[in-house]
């Protein structure tokens, strides 16, 4: 195995963690009180009431997970 093996195998799989105050300040506003309630809010189905799924399967990411305690969600 060559030096950077890994890390080019971890580079393969980016993940993006973003706290859900990073991304209140990206929108410019904050959360609806259900993305820090119910882990659905988070789900990758596109549904006409979950346009913030659409935000970020339209660029490429999936949810991986979300801790909600945490206020935290990991894209991939």
């Amino acid at each position: 195995m060559a030096k950077y093996d890994k890390l080019t195998q971890w580079l393969a799989k980016p993940k993006l963690p973003l706290t859900f105050a990073e991304i209140e300040k990206i929108i410019g506003e904050a959360l609806p009180p259900s993305a820090s309630q119910y882990r659905p809010w988070w789900g990758n189905e596109v549904k006409p009431s979950a346009r913030q799924c659409r935000a970020w399967l339209d660029a490429g990411w999936k949810v991986d997970s979300v801790d909600l305690k945490a206020r935290r969600v990991i894209f991939k």
